[in-house]
């Protein structure tokens, strides 16, 4: 029932709230108009206040459970015109009933009210007041009071202001919330939109890197960092530095931005200590590892020493020192004791002290010790500085840059990026620093930089070359140098085919060509791609022949092991003794019996040498500084070089690549492939054809002619026109293979090329069953070429895919050679090495002893090692065809009773060998 004022009785005498426990069917009546049958109903009901008291405390209010009766029956209902069912809707007699399951329904309600209350997140639209008075107003679910009296729920004071007034405050607050999105774009760094920082930011095991965010904006200074957007992000050198490419609206172009561990001011000040103490060290130390060792010998010695010098000055906080950390201690003794453990030796879990902190509140704390994550900074910058490449040894981790150059005292470091060229960097070097640095990188490669002598070319460790060139004597600008980044992995034919710097038909001719030793000269301007061309393109040269090779500057990487590299070496004084020029290895070369030589670069008079020993019938590769195939008749024909014009016909092939544009994008292509055919003695002049020409307006490759050089090869070969067409188009096959089929790592073209040389049926029929990926493995095993490389710089390797063109241009030369070429090897067995080594079952081994030549001969009689597939069975030779002492064999480890009898003693047979020898 409800507490509507109709409920009440009117009586003059009697007010009854309208309550439980008050309220009964009596007023009820009485109010409604039944009044005289009141006393009919309760003639049965006791209605003393004895029997109220007890119907209380034993039955409830309503007398549901009580022995005595407060209200009346079913048959004194029926004994009465009134009917209370027609105001409750149902029997007076259901109403335990009802109340029992009313009362689980509301328990069960109650539980899932405060699961939605709990579990409701504080989101607008979702969360209300009704939610916030449960956790914050509400005492187990009642409202709350004091003294009896409810306390008013009220929610200004809660707010804090006037519910009213949350329109003005919300406009208020967006207002400051677009003022601080302002301040953060103008404070901050415009991040990539598509880019994930936490998971950038992440090592494998989920922990922040050493590098970071933070890093990052205190890399980008803050007037720059309202218009520079980032464009891309990779690392470098993970966990240590990373790249960002920005593009900067004011200034319209792209930035090159490194990002190291960034150092306050404490922190530089410790660095200048601690790296004065390990110069003083390292120049005083006896320990022969720092000056001569393996640079990871040297990087364990100097992380040992910088350990020991923060532990005299008691620099480490805790938890920081290697030497307080008995895990970490036992784990460096461990590298230290074995020079091939895999041990891990970095932190697992989060560096102690990396969560970022204002600077200034830094610097005014002021500790004295250093946090686990400051450690590992100075670490790597003390290693980076003494063993790597100081400031800009993050770039020189970058397999995207091509090119690193310095331009003089206080400029700023330029790269050459494989996808945005010419590209400005943050990277900078104070003038004292820059001589240093260039002092360093001459010493390094073991030559000499001085006033006297300003200017040097050099190779660097790592295999880069360095021009460099120290003081203002020949450079307005002050010391500059220029690095050209040297590819531990080389590229590949089949990276230049899907650059399309070549097409599929002139790398199979190159191919052909250079296996039949033909001489060949790439020639081109400045970064066209002429050693990547002579790199990749030596794998084609059979690994059963030698090389040499002569170079002032290490360019040449071949994969050959028989392979003499020879470079020039400058005189140590001032006169010129001791020098050794490219001559000076040229002749030498002649005498070392080389197959093939190869010379990284002709500048000079060298190459009057180089078409010498090219006359003799020595093939020559090497690249040249000319645009067109007349200027390299031109500049080889004339001064300095001044070849005669009779000689260079011993030139076989000019390749000449070139550096241009299609669509905006900058490409390397080969503009033509010339023969040097003859010298027409009447009118002077060099006879040249080319090959193949690439056409500018349509990007492709077209054939010009027939070849005279394919056709010397059919001579020499002893091929008719129909081998020659063929061997060419196996060639095509192979490599339009490899480029369908992704197969463009290193150690997959060596190995299929190699093999290809060695045995071109084996290759042929893996392909047309379609197994040379499993037969890879076996094919690298070749110990005369240098195949397998290590994956993680493989993986570093910015390899090209095809484009549209050249992949359908493959597919369909693939689809042809299925019918013509594969048809003929399919299900063939390839015979390689791998296979016939499977077929050899373990025997035991024999020792051939005197007197047992007959016997070693019956048991060698009809067996598989002296017989094959190709040839008829040899026939051991028979006893009377012997001289001398017969032949005993004996099964080693064991004993034969009638070959040991009246066998000579082991003295005596080494009395006879002796005097037989």
């Amino acid at each position: 029932m409800t507490t509507d004022s109709r409920w009440t009785d009117v009586r003059e005498d009697e007010e009854v709230p309208v309550t439980v426990g008050a309220y009964t069917w009596a007023q009820f009546m009485r109010e409604h108009g039944y009044g005289e049958d009141v006393a009919a109903a309760y003639r049965d009901v006791k209605t003393d206040s004895k029997s109220k008291s007890k119907s209380k405390s034993s039955g409830g209010w309503f007398g549901l459970r009580s022995g005595d009766r407060t209200s009346p029956s079913a048959p004194d209902w029926s004994a009465v015109a009134f009917d209370p069912a027609e105001w409750l809707g149902f029997d007076p007699e259901e109403l335990p009933g009802r109340i029992e399951l009313a009362a689980t329904r509301a328990k069960a309600f109650r539980g899932w009210f405060v699961r939605l209350i709990e579990n409701t997140p504080v989101t607008k639209g979702e969360y209300t007041w009704e939610h916030f008075k449960w956790e914050y107003y509400y005492e187990d679910g009642s409202l709350p009071r004091e003294e009896g009296e409810v306390v008013p729920f009220r929610p200004e004071a809660h707010l804090g202001f006037d519910p009213d007034a949350f329109g003005d405050r919300l406009d208020h607050g967006a207002d400051a919330a677009r003022d601080v999105r302002t301040l953060i774009d103008r404070r901050t760094v415009n991040v990539h939109p598509e880019l994930d920082e936490d998971v950038f930011f992440s090592t494998l095991e989920g922990h922040t890197t050493l590098v970071n965010r933070y890093d990052l904006e205190k890399a980008v200074s803050m007037e720059k960092k309202g218009h520079f957007f980032e464009v891309e992000r990779y690392w470098v050198d993970k966990p240590y530095s990373f790249v960002v490419i920005f593009h900067s609206l004011r200034e319209n172009e792209k930035k090159y931005y490194l990002v190291s561990p960034y150092r306050n001011e404490i922190e530089q000040s410790l660095m200048r200590f601690l790296s004065g103490k390990l110069r003083t060290a390292i120049k005083y130390s006896d320990d022969d590892v720092i000056v001569r060792g393996p640079d990871a010998d040297r990087e364990r010695v100097l992380e040992r020493e910088t350990h020991r010098l923060l532990n005299r000055y008691d620099l480490y906080g805790d938890g920081s020192s290697l030497l307080s950390n008995p895990r970490r201690r036992i784990e460096e003794l461990l590298r230290l004791l074995d020079d091939d453990s895999t041990f891990e030796t970095e932190t697992q879990g989060e560096l102690d002290g990396i969560a970022a902190r204002p600077e200034p509140a830094v610097l005014a704390e002021d500790a004295d010790t250093l946090t686990e994550y400051q450690v590992h900074k100075l670490l790597y910058l003390l290693k980076r500085n003494f063993l790597g490449y100081e400031r800009i040894d993050g770039v020189k981790h970058d397999i995207n840059v091509e090119d690193i150059s310095c331009d003089g005292y206080n400029s700023p470091v330029f790269v050459y990026h494989t996808d945005y060229e010419q590209i400005i960097t943050n990277v900078e070097h104070g003038e004292g620093e820059l001589d240093d640095f260039v002092i360093k990188l001459a010493q390094r490669s073991g030559k000499g930089i001085s006033q006297r002598r300003p200017q040097v070319d050099a190779t660097l460790p790592d295999g880069s070359r360095a021009q460099l060139t120290l003081g203002k004597t020949v450079s307005g600008h002050g010391t500059n140098y220029t690095i050209r980044q040297f590819k531990d992995v080389p590229f590949t034919p089949v990276d230049l085919i899907n650059w399309h710097t070549f097409s599929l038909e002139q790398m199979a001719f190159l191919w052909l060509c250079i296996e039949n030793n033909r001489s060949l000269i790439f020639a081109g301007g400045t970064a066209s791609g002429k050693t990547t061309s002579l790199n990749a393109v030596s794998l084609f040269i059979p690994n059963n022949t030698k090389i040499v090779s002569i170079e002032d500057t290490r360019e040449v990487e071949l994969p050959q092991r028989n392979w003499i590299a020879s470079v020039t070496r400058p005189a140590f004084g001032t006169s010129d003794k001791g020098d050794i020029d490219e001559f000076d290895l040229l002749e030498a070369a002649l005498r070392q019996r080389p197959d093939y030589i190869v010379m990284g670069e002709v500048r000079g008079e060298e190459g009057r040498t180089l078409f010498q020993v090219m006359s003799t019938g020595h093939t020559t590769y090497t690249t040249f500084h000319a645009d067109s195939v007349g200027e390299v008749l031109k500049r080889f024909t004339t001064e300095p070089i001044n070849v005669s014009k009779s000689l260079f016909t011993s030139l076989d092939l000019v390749s000449v690549q070139t550096q241009t544009r299609i669509q905006g994008r900058k490409v390397r292509r080969n503009k033509s492939l010339t023969e040097i055919n003859h010298y027409d003695a009447e009118n002077d002049e060099i006879n040249v054809q080319d090959v193949y020409q690439w056409s500018a307006d349509s990007d492709e490759y077209e054939t010009m002619g027939k070849s005279n050089t394919l056709q010397k090869i059919r001579f020499d070969r002893g091929w008719d026109t129909e081998t020659l067409e063929r061997e060419l188009y196996k060639r095509q096959a192979v490599l339009a293979y490899l480029v369908v089929n992704g197969l463009n790592e290193y150690t997959q073209v060596a190995a299929t090329l190699q093999g290809f040389l060695n045995d071109p049926d084996a290759i042929l029929t893996m392909m047309s069953n379609g197994t040379l990926e499993d037969h890879l493995g076996e094919l690298r095993k070749m110990e005369s070429v240098v195949i397998d490389v290590d994956p993680e710089k493989e993986a570093l390797v910015p390899r090209p895919d095809p484009d549209v063109k050249t992949y359908e241009r493959a597919r369909a030369f693939l689809d042809g050679a299925e019918t013509d070429l594969f048809a003929d090897y399919r299900n063939r067995e390839p015979r390689s090495l791998a296979t016939i080594l499977a077929d050899i079952s373990d025997s035991e081994n024999v020792i051939a002893e005197p007197g047992q030549r007959e016997r070693l001969a019956d048991m060698f009689h009809g067996a598989t090692l002296l017989g094959s597939d190709d040839g008829p069975t040899a026939t051991p030779a028979s006893p009377a065809d012997a001289e001398g002492d017969p032949v005993q064999a004996v099964s080693d480890g064991g004993t034969d009773a009638d070959a040991r009898d009246g066998a000579e003693t082991d003295d005596e047979r080494r009395g006879d060998e002796s005097r037989t020898r």
